[in-house]
């Protein structure tokens, strides 16, 4: 288990900019979500659709904040791990 995270942790801290794409990734998709509760909000009527549109908008900004989350992890926590271990 521990070989497993730390070949993961190597992989992924040796990417930034693969990280850097993710975090934008995840932004992008979490204003997307914002935006779809927003327009359930505003524009829908009072309906069943309502609901299961504010509900698809916020299960996709959760997803988005996660995969923000990922991104970051990556290109910070995981990166200066990377580096502490790192076998010259």
């Amino acid at each position: 288990m521990k070989n497993a995270i730390h070949k993961l942790a190597m992989k992924l801290g040796n990417n930034p900019r693969q990280a850097l794409i993710k975090m934008i990734q995840g932004g992008l998709v979490f204003v997307f979500g914002v935006l779809m509760l927003m327009v359930a909000d505003r524009v829908i009527v009072e309906s069943l659709a309502q609901e299961i549109m504010a509900l698809f908008g916020l299960i996709l900004a959760g997803c988005g904040v996660l995969w923000t989350l990922f991104g970051y992890l990556s290109m910070s926590v995981l990166r200066i791990y990377h580096m502490i271990n790192k076998k010259d």
